[in-house]
């Protein structure tokens, strides 16, 4: 038996198809990495946004929302800083990379890039995603 099923190439897909997430145009580049249809054993869902370069004006593209299953997002930068405005319930941050940010199930959140270029890397604890307002 072949461990090669355990190596899966990221697609392109549009941040647009996601519940909350199409508010505006999204200024990134969306990676989706591995989930359930891949590898069905496993219980976990990673996304990558990538931000090259942003508009003078970034719109909101993420509505606040809350899904039942925790997530760990990492802001990531080579080059300079990148910095995402992150609400966590009724408290909204200025956070800037390197960082991670713990969200735990039921905490309605938000996430939208502000300014800089890097990785925003969504790490989801589950193989299904859904999402409430």
């Amino acid at each position: 038996m072949s461990n090669k099923k355990y190596i899966k190439r990221g697609v392109i897909s549009s941040l647009s198809n996601v519940a909350f997430h199409n508010k505006a145009k999204s200024p990134l580049k969306r990676i989706f990495m591995l989930s359930e249809p891949d590898i069905k054993e496993h219980g976990v869902r990673i996304v990558v946004h990538q931000i090259k370069k942003l508009p003078k004006k970034v719109k909101e593209y993420c509505e606040l929302h809350v899904h039942q299953y925790d997530e760990i997002n990492l802001i990531l930068s080579e080059s300079g800083k990148l910095v995402y405005s992150i609400q966590l319930g009724d408290e909204v941050f200025k956070v800037v990379s390197p960082a991670a940010i713990y969200i735990p199930a039921g905490l309605k959140h938000s996430a939208n890039v502000i300014s800089g270029k890097g990785l925003f890397v969504a790490d989801i604890f589950t193989n299904k995603y859904k999402a409430y307002k």
